[in-house]
């Protein structure tokens, strides 16, 4: 087969077609590739051209074939009122959780995304990738699900409280939230990226039940990955934890790309809905990629091949790549594809 470009091989393996090697992405590389190259969370918010050039470099070292240009995914959280930390190395951690109540949330408004710095920083970093790799690679940009930012706006015990005690109050949040991700996926698809990735930690099985994620996550999600579909983007979406019980809830989403997390087995997701969707990942992010070896990571990669045939299948890792994690264990990938299975 002819050789093809990144973009290329990574569309090809979402519309489950031949690939010329099997794509890679990694699926979460922003905050790693800052710390690889010494540059702090703050520093790359106010220097959205030195935040860009750090994912260049990771991506040329590892021959990623799709990258995230927005990791900034909880954005919206301090936009809509919530005090957050901003630390050197990882992601923003919200600090306090604005939604004590209901009459609380009938004062609420919406933000506009126009007017985030955090999210207009993102889209400023996307506009240089676009221009330095975009023709070449796959580019999409990382947001949050309705239910995680519930769960950040109310505080996540009190969400899982609320599921039993008060149901149409976490319904009413859930459509206020739906609302600001359906306004800021529009906002970054503006920037004419290849997509968006939809992040929903809080909906994994580690957290809430298959019948709670039906109830209060899948058609919330679905929502907003019509925006996304409307505008011409492609839908991935990852979730943490065991979602072994509730692929098929998961595919219902319509998501082109499900990112699963190294805890869900990838020949059960295959042969429970590898012909809905391709599946990304999922190789260990902690125990192989931060603390294993070169050697560990091969094996495993191969393994997470094997286990898919390669069709409709994108390698990468089971969620976020750690700050700390040693390139070399990423730059294996690049090897894992082009070796037989």
């Amino acid at each position: 087969m002819e050789k093809m470009s990144s973009k290329e091989r990574f569309i090809a393996a979402i519309e489950k077609e031949g690939v010329d090697r099997i794509p890679t992405g990694p699926p979460f590389q922003g905050y790693w590739a800052l710390d690889y190259l010494k540059l702090n969370v703050g520093k790359s918010i106010e220097n959205p051209k030195l935040a860009a050039l750090a994912q260049i470099d990771v991506t040329n070292k590892c021959e990623f074939d799709g990258l995230e240009t927005m990791w900034d995914w909880l954005a919206p959280v301090e936009a809509l009122g919530c005090q957050v930390n901003i630390p050197d190395v990882g992601g923003p951690n919200t600090m306090t959780h604005i939604i004590s109540g209901p009459d609380v949330l009938d004062k609420m408004e919406q933000p506009d995304p126009e007017k985030d710095y955090r999210a207009k920083s993102a889209m400023q970093t996307t506009k240089i990738l676009m221009e330095k790799i975009g023709k070449e690679k796959f580019l999409y940009m990382t947001l949050v699900c309705p239910f995680t930012l519930v769960g950040e706006l109310r505080g996540v015990e009190n969400l899982m409280l609320d599921l039993y005690d008060d149901p149409k109050f976490v319904k009413d949040m859930l459509s206020f939230s739906t609302e600001t991700l359906k306004n800021y996926s529009e906002y970054l698809m503006s920037s004419g990226v290849d997509g968006i990735i939809l992040c929903d930690p809080t909906a994994s099985g580690d957290l809430i039940s298959k019948e709670d994620f039906d109830k209060f996550s899948q058609s919330y999600t679905k929502d907003v990955a019509k925006v996304v579909r409307d505008q011409d983007g492609y839908v991935l979406l990852h979730i943490c934890g065991n979602t072994s019980d509730r692929l098929e809830s998961i595919a219902d989403i319509r998501a082109d790309v499900f990112s699963l997390d190294f805890l869900v087995d990838l020949e059960h997701a295959k042969n429970t809905i590898g012909n809905k969707q391709t599946l990304l990942g999922n190789v260990n992010p902690a125990e192989t990629l931060f603390n294993g070896t070169p050697k560990d990571t091969l094996e495993e990669s191969k393994s997470c091949i094997r286990k898919t045939g390669g069709i409709g299948h994108i390698l990468g890792a089971g969620c976020d790549i750690a700050p700390g994690t040693p390139i070399e264990n990423i730059e294996v990938w690049k090897k894992a594809v082009q070796l037989p299975l």
